[in-house]
């Protein structure tokens, strides 16, 4: 059974016979007849009882028929306009895969203004174990969309980058700070670190930039996530290196916050399928994108003026947020 059928029988039903509804469908009379009988030999009864020589009535098995069929056609107008509201952003779904590293809350910040202009999206974030979790679930389908670091453990995904995740040392309240605001990573020495268990990548980032200085991490507390890291310096003893914008959620919150030098850094961004995506899941990646660009110029211009990368992100973090969100 074709749509093309259901349609042509519905019109003649509507039209009350072949000619009206021809013409309402803008095809040949014969060829809307041929159609007709197709369908009953398809459905093995007969529709219309032909009364006349263009009058038809309806038979038993066409009364049957008529509110299956427009139960039919109800459902393909009400796909196509979900279809259509789905390529203007006007619903729809994307699945959000994150990692430790590129925690859910991180995610939630940068996709503020996609859901400022697009309400009636729905997002679904779940966080991954790790990276090779991540990718697998991304390959599979289950994420759409999947955030993470680099090097992405697969040449079947395509890599969107967004920016490079800096860490700084967040450390106790009162902590002694050195007058510049920076502190040599060798000038670590035996400090006692907090680390994220399942942020394996990043521990490891952070451990070999130590130990390319000479510096033997101390780990002291390993904790289950990055907000149990910050609560645990906070509470003074251990230190952390956090992601640029969860240092400036420590400083705020009490902690001394350190630029190290070098930098410990490692790039981030999106991995998806190839081929192209959902029309909603490019404009979160293309937003995300911008609110990022936006804080980092705005870094840079505060930089330029003298501003240590701390002041500049804690100074700029807001000011961002609310020019990518203009309804908050």
């Amino acid at each position: 059974m074709e749509l093309r059928q259901i349609e042509y029988f519905l019109a003649v039903v509507e039209h009350e016979g072949l000619n009206r509804a021809a013409q309402r469908l803008y095809v040949s009379q014969p060829a809307l007849s041929q159609a007709i009988q197709a369908l009953e030999r398809e459905l093995g009864v007969e529709l219309f009882q032909r009364v006349a020589r263009r009058s038809l009535v309806l038979t038993p098995a066409g009364t049957l028929l008529v509110p299956k069929a427009r139960a039919i056609l109800d459902g393909v107008v009400a796909a196509r306009d979900a279809m259509s509201r789905a390529r203007d952003l006007k619903a729809g779904s994307v699945s959000i895969g994150t990692m430790p590293e590129m925690s859910s809350d991180a995610v939630a910040s940068w996709i503020t203004s996609f859901r400022a202009r697009h309400p009636d999206v729905r997002l679904d974030i779940a966080e991954a174990a790790g990276v090779r979790a991540l990718c697998g679930e991304v390959v599979a389908g289950r994420y759409e969309l999947g955030f993470t670091t680099r090097p992405v453990p697969t040449e079947s995904l395509d890599f969107v980058q967004l920016g490079v995740q800096r860490l700084l040392l967040v450390m106790p309240p009162g902590s002694p700070a050195p007058p510049t605001g920076r502190l040599p990573l060798d000038a670590l020495g035996d400090l006692p670190l907090t680390i994220c268990a399942l942020a394996q990548r990043e521990n490891d980032r952070v451990a070999t930039a130590l130990r390319d200085v000479g510096v033997e991490p101390r780990l002291i507390a390993s904790m289950p996530n990055r907000h149990a890291q910050l609560t645990l310096v906070l509470g003074g003893g251990v230190h952390a290196f956090l992601p640029l914008r969860m240092a400036v959620q420590a400083r705020r919150l009490g902690a001394v916050v350190i630029e190290t030098d070098p930098l410990v850094s490692v790039p981030f961004g999106v991995v998806h399928r190839r081929g192209a995506l959902s029309p909603a899941a490019e404009e979160v990646v293309s937003q995300c994108k911008a609110t990022l660009d936006t804080w980092y110029a705005a870094i840079e211009d505060l930089q330029a003026e003298g501003a240590s990368l701390i002041d500049a992100a804690d100074a700029a973090y807001d000011d961002v947020h609310r020019a990518m969100n203009p309804a908050d």
